[in-house]
């Protein structure tokens, strides 16, 4: 980050700008692509083990051309389109040795809301290829529509109580990036893409300097890569506005972007309340951006959204989702 975010932008603009970088989760990005890469030629190795679609191959022999629809079997959000675009009919075909090229006559975009019986996608080509893809198609888009679909059911009820508020997911993901591209798509935002993302001073680095946050700030050496935000995480209301304090001088040399953001872990949206007119009545808010983390749910979120902070982060976005029920069916 080369330079301080001013606060002449409004606080929902700085926030949406460091956390939800949307626009780096395209096949544009390398880092990206080589996730989706990860998550559809990888898989679809692994899936054709040594020997390939031995059942198919001893049924047919010759060419079959067909058409296959996908439908869902339950409402949704779509999420996954561009990727499976990409892994059917923009890649490289030298990474899908053996299978020819796939047509997609029908095409949903990812955010469509659909109904169940509705047809998302229409595939044209041979059996042989569209049953060999057939599972890395489905577990795909069902995985990252689950995704999506729940969050958007989270974001909705967070901003009936803030329209304001950005919810956005941990680390704790289990397909990495293409998790959070789900994310955005049901409506929230990023938080880091990686450990090279952003500055974020957890517990556990607290405790390399025996549980004090004055010895870590004091000993904290900026990075000379560019990264997008300045982050520690506060767990106990009372160090909290001591700790802005510090990071407030820190912000006058640049040696910590100005707004950083303070994580309200685990604590009480009526403790993040009050802790929140402190750093008013302390002229430390406009040096900060709030966010709340640990333990929210569905049953919480207008809770915490209502309570000041900028920023929701969940794990369980990306945890314990249920994915979309979808089926691919081959026709004429």
């Amino acid at each position: 980050m080369g330079n301080n975010y001013t606060m002449n932008k409004t606080r929902a603009q700085i926030v949406k700008k460091i956390f939800n970088q949307k626009t780096r989760l395209t096949t544009a990005d390398p880092t990206y692509k080589q996730w989706v890469f990860r998550y559809t030629f990888l898989e679809l190795e692994k899936d054709l083990g040594e020997y390939g679609d031995i059942t198919t191959d001893g049924l047919l022999n010759t060419k079959k051309e067909v058409t296959a629809r996908i439908y869902a079997n339950e409402p949704g959000i779509l999420a996954g389109s561009s990727e499976i675009n990409y892994f059917l009919a923009t890649s490289n075909p030298i990474f899908k040795p053996g299978i020819k090229p796939i047509s997609i006559t029908k095409d949903s975009k990812d955010r469509t809301f659909f109904a169940k019986d509705d047809i998302l996608f229409e595939l044209r080509g041979d059996a042989r290829d569209i049953l060999k893809v057939e599972r890395v198609i489905l577990n795909l888009l069902q995985h990252m529509s689950g995704i999506a679909t729940r969050t958007k059911e989270i974001v909705d009820k967070a901003k009936s109580a803030n329209p304001n508020i950005l919810v956005v997911p941990t680390r704790k993901t289990t397909w990495g990036l293409l998790d959070k591209k789900a994310v955005t798509l049901g409506g929230g935002g990023t938080h880091r893409i990686d450990l090279s993302d952003a500055v974020l001073i957890k517990d556990n680095h607290l405790a390399l300097y025996g549980n004090s946050i004055k010895d870590v700030l004091l000993n904290y050496h900026p990075p000379t890569s560019p990264y997008t935000f300045f982050e520690i995480e506060i767990d106990d209301k009372k160090v909290a506005i001591e700790t802005a304090k510090i990071i407030r001088d820190l912000q006058v040399n640049n040696a910590i972007p100005n707004p950083a953001v303070m994580m309200f872990d685990n604590m009480k949206p009526t403790e993040i309340e009050k802790l929140v007119k402190a750093f008013k009545i302390e002229n430390l808010y406009d040096h900060f951006i709030f966010e709340a983390s640990g333990g929210i749910n569905e049953n919480t979120i207008k809770s915490y959204a209502k309570s000041g902070v900028d920023v929701v982060s969940m794990g369980t976005l990306t945890q314990k989702i249920s994915p979309i029920d979808l089926s691919l069916e081959i026709g004429a």
